[in-house]
């Protein structure tokens, strides 16, 4: 969350169309001190908005600084117009004057606030599983809750990673093994050989196992976060989704396998 976010919400949740701020009003807002470039700089006030997070702030809320009176400490913000129109949440605005209902005023109040900027992350911690040609569908460390597998494979010299989220990691773990081996885990299982060939493994070819564990998964959403209920069809697929394109971001020749 940035310092800057407070001021952002502040002006968005404005209907005036100019704010005329004091710059202990803003600081008040933001709850600690501006920078020393703010009160001497008027360039700090600009409307450049891109890597700069304070300017995206007011950029953000559909609003730009118009003056600086610095030796007053007093910053003039106007919020942007199109063709006589607020642009952030002006409509039924002529004029001057705002013939919206309360309610359409709320809901524009609100739809500002939610059209922000947002990030969401996935922080996982993998558990290692080890090599599937050696270790046992029964060995203590493949789970039998549900979770997120990763097959990595090494073939000439290039990795690949499949990520598969699963109800329930044991059983997909033993079609990983039964693919690899052309067998089964000793308990007569049939194989599944649409799996098998969605896998594209080779049993000439090592491949180690690792798994996302429930209550070692959580998503944040602009620093506030939760653990993943891998429970939920959905947020366990959303899961392996941003495995599967952190892998494509580390460079890694990788897919997303998703089992029935």
């Amino acid at each position: 969350m940035s310092k800057y976010d407070p001021l952002r919400e502040h002006l968005a949740r404005l209907d005036d169309v100019v704010w005329a701020a004091k710059l202990n009003d803003v600081e008040e807002i933001l709850g600690s001190n501006l920078p020393r470039s703010a009160r001497e700089h008027r360039t700090w006030w600009a409307n450049s908005g891109g890597s700069l997070v304070h300017q995206n702030a007011w950029l953000d809320a559909g609003w730009r600084v118009e003056r600086t009176d610095l030796p007053r400490n007093v910053v003039v913000f106007r919020r942007l117009r199109i063709g006589g129109t607020s642009l952030a949440g002006g409509n039924g605005r002529a004029n001057g004057r705002d013939s919206r209902s309360a309610s359409e005023k709320q809901l524009s109040q609100t739809m500002a606030s939610l059209r922000q900027p947002v990030t969401v992350t996935l922080r996982a911690e993998w558990s290692v599983m080890g090599e599937v040609q050696k270790v046992p569908c029964s060995e203590s460390s493949v789970p039998l809750s549900s979770g997120i597998l990763r097959i990595t494979t090494l073939k000439d010299n290039v990795a690949t990673t499949t990520i598969i989220p699963a109800q329930a990691v044991q059983a997909v773990y033993r079609q990983v093994r039964m693919a690899l081996k052309d067998g089964d885990c000793g308990d007569g299982e049939v194989m599944d050989a649409e799996f098998k060939q969605a896998l594209e493994l080779s049993e000439n070819v090592p491949a180690e196992c690792d798994v996302v564990k429930p209550g070692n998964a959580w998503i944040l959403t602009d620093g506030r976060g939760r653990k993943a209920n891998f429970d939920d069809p959905e947020e366990r697929d959303l899961v392996a989704q941003l495995l599967y394109i952190q892998e494509i971001q580390s460079g890694r020749k990788t897919r997303l396998l998703r089992v029935s």
